[in-house]
């Protein structure tokens, strides 16, 4: 996991102050105005022995009261190979200064740690492929009811959408005016923040997440039932707005990670998932492992 905190600073989405109580943050579950998304790529068979790395990183934060706060997520469904930090702010000036504060706690870490850090920076480039660091702004205008307490959810659905270069009028235009209408229609059961990432990918790139308590609302059947609210002058619309202004798409879905996660204290006691540190809980699933093609009996 990249430490120096020029690419590791990584909070949370939910963007609490620690300062809050537990009630308070449950009234404050609003999307930050920016959020850090820091993917990183593994090499392959080496994430279990990533997990590790990660929540050691985060007990060394844990036990120096670092305040760069962070979310992990695991793969589900999409790459096996990539992980996902986010941090949440209200404006970038405060993602420095958490920068700036945890780099001074950091330096002036005991003997001891300074040690595991050196081992853990050493490990690091035998764990990771790639890394991409990634700055986003909040669009309340493309997003879904987004407010949610996060502390309570289990995943994301994180969709990747870029966007051909002066067509973002008309795509802002066909989720508001097509996608979020239809969706009020069926009264869909979900909720999406948008964000536009403004560095580190190519320009038009935006990312929306959906939170979700469990896996069982793909049941729900949302997306089948908002294409099936539209008329068909609708649908002809929809597609051909989509097709002149999306370029790519693409749909992963991640768990929540408690163990690689860092969390304010206030934070996890509105859930005790996010106490999870020695053991992996039932609610953080792991892909089953495959098992061997049977031999050609024919």
């Amino acid at each position: 996991m990249k430490m120096s905190l020029c690419g590791a600073l990584l909070l949370v989405l939910a963007c609490v102050a620690t300062a809050l109580g537990q009630d308070q943050m449950k009234e404050n579950h609003g999307p930050p105005n920016v959020l850090l998304i820091v993917r990183e790529d593994i090499k392959p068979g080496q994430m279990p022995a990533h997990s590790r790395h990660s929540e050691t990183y985060a007990n060394i934060f844990a036990k120096n009261g670092t305040p760069n706060h962070r979310i992990a997520l695991v793969p589900v469904a999409g790459s096996e190979n990539e992980v996902i930090y986010l941090t949440g702010a209200e404006t970038f000036a405060e993602i420095e200064k958490t920068m700036k504060d945890t780099d001074s706690k950091m330096a002036s870490l005991a003997v001891s740690m300074r040690g595991e850090m050196d081992r853990l920076n050493k490990e690091a480039p035998d764990l990771h492929s790639g890394m991409r660091d990634m700055l986003s702004v909040f669009r309340p205008e493309l997003s879904y009811k987004p407010s949610v307490v996060i502390p309570e959810m289990r995943y994301f659905a994180v969709t990747t959408v870029r966007i051909r270069p002066g067509q973002e009028g008309q795509y802002a235009d066909y989720v508001k005016t097509i996608v979020n209408t239809a969706r009020d229609k069926v009264k869909a059961e979900l909720h999406v923040a948008a964000f536009q990432v403004v560095a580190g990918a190519p320009g038009t790139t935006y990312m929306f997440f959906r939170p979700m308590k469990s896996l069982g609302e793909y049941d729900l059947r949302i997306a089948t039932r908002v294409r099936e609210s539209l008329s068909d002058d609708e649908k002809k619309k929809a597609d051909k707005m989509a097709t002149e202004s999306i370029m790519y798409a693409e749909t992963s879905i991640y768990a929540f990670d408690p163990r690689m996660s860092y969390v304010p204290a206030e934070f996890a006691k509105i859930d005790p998932f996010w106490n999870a540190r020695t053991e992996r809980t039932a609610m953080t699933p792991r892909r089953p492992a495959r098992k061997p093609a049977k031999p050609n009996q024919q």
